[in-house]
C-alpha cells in the first residue's frame, strides 16, 4: 500500500515581475498626464486667443492711426484756406497779409508735427517741403509767390489728401459714417471747392480784360464766362448732393453741421448769382474793381467752415472709434485671463480630485500585495474612482476569505491525498486484470469517483463475460459463413458465364439488324433522291412550258407586226403612185412654162431656165418613185414569206407545247409514285432502327446481368475473406480475455 502524498508548504505570492514599459506616454504619471492633457486642450485655446488678440490689436491700430491722420486733415483744411486766401491777396494786393502769411506758417508746422506718431518718411519729406514753400513765400517775388501759391494749392496739397487717407486706411472703417466723411473729408472738399475757386478766379482775370477794353465784352466772352459760371455751379451742386447723401444716411441729423453747409452753400449761390447778374447780363460792366474779393471774402471763410466741420466731425468719429477698439481690446484681454484662470483652478481641482483617490488605491493596493487583507479604501466619490475603490474592498474582502477558505481547503487536501492512495492500489491491482477487487467509498469527493469505478468494474465483468460468449458464438458462426459463400461463389460465376455468352448473341443479331436498317436508309435516301431528280423535271417542264409560251407569244407578235409592215409597204405604194403622178404633172407644168418662156422672148429666158431645172427635176423625181415602187413590190413578196413562215411557227410551237404538257404530267405522277415509295423506305428504316435500339436495350441489360453476377462474386469473396478475418479475430479475443480474473 502506498504512503499518502505530503502537501506542497505554503508561501506568501511573489509579486509577478513588471514587464518593460514602453512609450515615452506610458512612463508618465498620472498627474503628469493630466497637465499633458491641459497643454494638448489649452494650446488651441492659446491660439485662438492669440488669434483674437492679434485680430482685436490690429483693429486697435488701425483705428488709432486713423484718429492720427484725421486730426492731421484739419490742417491741410487751414492750409487750403488760407492758400486760397493767400491768393486772394496776390490778386488783389500783390501779396499775401502778414495774417495769412502767420496761419499758413503755423499750420503748415503744426501738420508737420502731426504726422511725426505715424513715422512714414515719405510724408514726413512731403511737410518737410510745405514748410519750406510757405516760408520762400515771404521773400518770393510777386510772380513767385503765386506760382508756388497754385503749386502747394494745386499740386501738393492734393497729393497729401489722397497720400495720406491712403495712408490711414481710412475708407476701411467699419463705420459707414466714418467711410462717408473720409470720402466728403478727403476727396469732396478738397477737390470741388478748389475747382469752385479757380472757377471764379478765371472770371476775374477776364473781368480784368473787359476794364481794360473800357467794360465792354467781346462776343466770345459771353460763352466762356457761362462756362465758368456754370463749371463753379457743378463743383458746388457736386459738394451739396454728397453732404446731403450724408445727412439722409444718419438717424438722427447733426443741426449744427447743417446750417454751416447751408450758410456756405447759399453765399456761393448768392456770389456766382451776383455774377452772373452785374457781369454776365449787362452789355457794359460796372462797378467791376473789387467784386470778386468782395464775394469771396464772403463765400471763402463759410465753405471752409463747413469743411471743418466735416473734418472735426471724421476726426471725433475715428476718436470715437479708436475708444471702442481699445475697449474692445481691454475687454478681450480680460476675458481671455479670466478663461485662463478659471481653466487652470479647473484643471487643479480635477487633477487633485483624480491624484488624492490614485494615491491611496496605489498605498492600498501595495500593502494588499504585501499580505495585509483587512485593508480597506474609503469611498467618497461617485465617479469611476469611487467604483474602483468600491470595487478594490470588495476584492479585499474576496481575497480575505479565499485565504480562510484556503486553510480549510488544505486539510481536507491532505485526507483526500489518504484516500487517493489507497485508491491508487485498488486501480492498479484491477489495471493488472484482477477484476474481482473493489475500492472504498469515503465521505469526500473522492467516494463519488471511487463508486463509479466501482460500479464500472461490476459492468466491466459483466460486458467481457459476454464478450467471450459471443466470441465464441462468432467463431462457429464465421465457419458456417465460410462454407455458405463457397456456394454463392459458384453460382456467381456459373451465372457471369451464361451472361457473357447471351451477350455474345445479342451482339451478333444487332450487327444484323444494324446491316438491316442501313440498307434501308440506303433505300430511303434513293427514293428521295428519284423525288429529288422528279420534281426538278417537272420544275424542268414547268419552265419549258413557260418558255414555249413566250416564244408562241412572240411568235404571233411578230406575225402581226409583218402584216403591219404588208399594210404599211400598200399605204407607201399609193404615196409612190401619187409622187409619180405629182412628177408626171410637174414636168408638163415645167415645159409649158418653157415654152412660155420662149415666147416671152428676153425677158423670159431667165424664167426658161427655171422651168427646165423644174422638169429635170421632175423626171428625176418620177425615176426614183419607179424604184420605190420595185423596193416595195420586193418587200411585199419577202413580208408575205414572212407571215407564212411565223403562222408555221405559231403551229410548231403550239405542238410542242402540247407535248411538254404531257411529259410533265407523267413526271408529276412518277414524282407520286417515288414519294410513296421514300415514305415506305423511310418507314422501314425507322423499325429497324427501334429494333436495334430494343435488342442494344436487351445487351446492355445482358451486360448489367453479368456485371452484377461479376460484383456478387467479388462480394461473395470479401464476404468470405471477412468471415475468415472474423474468425481469426475472435480467436484473438478469446486469447485476450483469459489474462483477466472474472468473479463467479
Amino acid at each position: 500500500m502506498s504512503q499518502p502524498l505530503a502537501s506542497p508548504p505554503t508561501s506568501a505570492p511573489r509579486p509577478p515581475q513588471a514587464a518593460p514599459v514602453s512609450g515615452w506616454l506610458r512612463r508618465l504619471s498620472i498627474t503628469q498626464k493630466l497637465l499633458l492633457a491641459g497643454i494638448g486642450f489649452g494650446l488651441p485655446l492659446a491660439a485662438t486667443s492669440l488669434y483674437l488678440g492679434g485680430s482685436f490689436y490690429d483693429q486697435y491700430r488701425l483705428s488709432q492711426t486713423q484718429a492720427r491722420v484725421a486730426s492731421s486733415y484739419g490742417y491741410l483744411q487751414q492750409m487750403q484756406f488760407k492758400l486760397r486766401a493767400a491768393r486772394a491777396d496776390l490778386i488783389a494786393e500783390r501779396v499775401i497779409s502778414p495774417a495769412n502769411m502767420a496761419s499758413l506758417q503755423e499750420n503748415a508746422t503744426g501738420f508737420q508735427a502731426s504726422l511725426a506718431p505715424l513715422a512714414d518718411p515719405e510724408l514726413d519729406d512731403s511737410a518737410g517741403k510745405i514748410v519750406s514753400s510757405v516760408a520762400a513765400l515771404k521773400t518770393s517775388s510777386y510772380e513767385a509767390a503765386v506760382e508756388r501759391v497754385n503749386e502747394l494749392a494745386y499740386g501738393t496739397l492734393d497729393q497729401l489728401f489722397l497720400q495720406l487717407a491712403e495712408r490711414g486706411q481710412l475708407s476701411q472703417t467699419r463705420s459707414a459714417q466714418g467711410r462717408a466723411l473720409a470720402q466728403l473729408s478727403t476727396q469732396t472738399f478738397p477737390q470741388e471747392l478748389p475747382k469752385f475757386g479757380s472757377q471764379i478766379a478765371a472770371i476775374s482775370v477776364m473781368l480784368a480784360e473787359i476794364d481794360a477794353a473800357g467794360g465792354k465784352r467781346t462776343p466770345a466772352q459771353t460763352p466762356l464766362i457761362e462756362m465758368r459760371l456754370g463749371l463753379a455751379a457743378e463743383a458746388l451742386g457736386t459738394v451739396k448732393a454728397r453732404t446731403s447723401a450724408y445727412q439722409a444716411s444718419l438717424s438722427k441729423p447733426d443741426a449744427e453741421y447743417g446750417q454751416a453747409l447751408d450758410r456756405a452753400f447759399k453765399t456761393a449761390e448768392k456770389a456766382l448769382a451776383t455774377l452772373r447778374a452785374d457781369v454776365l447780363e449787362p452789355q457794359t460792366v460796372v462797378e467791376r474793381p473789387d467784386l470778386i474779393s468782395r464775394l469771396s471774402r464772403e463765400y471763402l471763410p463759410l465753405q471752409y467752415v463747413a469743411f471743418g466741420a466735416t473734418v472735426d466731425a471724421m476726426t471725433d468719429v475715428f476718436t470715437r472709434e479708436q475708444a471702442r477698439a481699445r475697449r474692445s481690446l481691454i475687454t478681450l484681454l480680460a476675458l481671455l485671463a479670466l478663461i485662463t484662470a478659471l481653466l487652470t483652478l479647473l484643471l487643479l481641482t480635477v487633477s487633485r480630485a483624480i491624484t488624492l483617490p490614485l494615491g491611496r488605491l496605489t498605498a492600498a493596493s501595495q500593502k494588499l500585495a504585501q499580505g495585509d487583507f483587512t485593508v480597506r479604501l474609503p469611498v467618497t466619490t461617485a465617479d469611476e474612482l469611487g467604483v474602483l475603490s468600491n470595487t478594490f474592498n470588495l476584492a479585499a474582502e474576496q481575497l480575505h476569505h479565499n485565504a480562510e477558505r484556503d486553510a480549510q481547503e488544505r486539510l481536507e487536501a491532505q485526507r483526500l491525498q489518504h484516500n487517493i492512495g489507497e485508491f491508487l492500489d485498488v486501480t492498479m491491482t484491477i489495471a493488472d486484470g484482477d477484476l474481482t477487487r473493489r475500492g472504498k467509498v469515503t465521505e469526500d469527493v473522492l467516494g463519488n469517483v471511487v463508486d463509479s469505478i466501482n460500479l464500472m468494474t461490476d459492468e466491466l465483468a459483466g460486458t467481457l463475460k459476454q464478450v467471450q460468449h459471443a466470441s465464441e458464438s462468432v467463431t462457429g458462426g464465421s465457419r458456417q459463413v465460410l462454407g455458405t459463400t463457397e456456394q454463392i461463389q459458384q453460382g456467381a460465376q456459373l451465372t457471369a458465364e451464361q451472361a457473357q455468352r447471351v451477350a455474345e448473341q445479342v451482339e451478333q443479331i444487332t450487327r444484323a439488324i444494324r446491316t438491316m436498317a442501313h440498307s434501308a436508309q440506303t433505300s430511303a435516301e434513293t427514293a428521295r433522291q428519284a423525288l429529288l431528280a422528279s420534281q426538278q423535271g417537272q420544275q424542268a417542264v414547268q419552265e419549258t412550258l413557260g418558255g414555249m409560251q413566250n416564244i408562241r407569244t412572240e411568235v404571233q407578235g411578230v406575225s402581226r407586226r409583218v402584216r403591219s409592215l404588208g399594210e404599211r409597204s400598200l399605204e407607201i405604194q399609193e404615196i409612190v403612185d401619187t409622187i409619180s403622178q405629182i412628177a408626171r404633172r410637174t414636168n408638163l407644168l415645167a415645159l409649158n412654162a418653157s415654152v412660155e418662156a420662149a415666147g416671152a422672148g428676153e425677158a423670159g429666158g431667165r424664167f426658161g431656165a427655171v422651168a427646165d431645172e423644174i422638169r429635170q427635176l421632175a423626171t428625176t423625181s418620177a425615176q426614183a418613185t419607179t424604184r420605190i415602187a420595185s423596193l416595195i413590190k420586193s418587200v411585199q413578196l419577202e413580208v408575205q414569206d414572212v407571215i407564212i413562215g411565223a403562222e408555221e411557227g405559231t403551229r410548231e410551237v403550239e405542238q410542242g407545247y402540247r407535248i411538254a404538257g404531257s411529259a410533265g404530267e407523267r413526271l408529276r405522277e412518277i414524282g407520286q409514285l417515288t414519294e410513296h415509295s421514300a415514305q415506305l423506305a423511310e418507314s422501314i428504316a425507322a423499325s429497324t432502327q427501334q429494333q436495334v435500339h430494343g435488342v442494344e436495350q436487351v445487351s446492355s441489360a445482358v451486360q448489367q446481368i453479368a456485371s452484377v453476377a461479376q460484383q456478387a462474386e467479388g462480394a461473395v469473396q470479401q464476404g468470405r475473406n471477412a468471415a475468415e478475418q472474423l474468425e481469426a479475430l475472435a480467436g484473438q479475443l478469446n486469447a485476450a480475455l483469459r489474462r483477466f480474473r472474472l468473479p463467479a
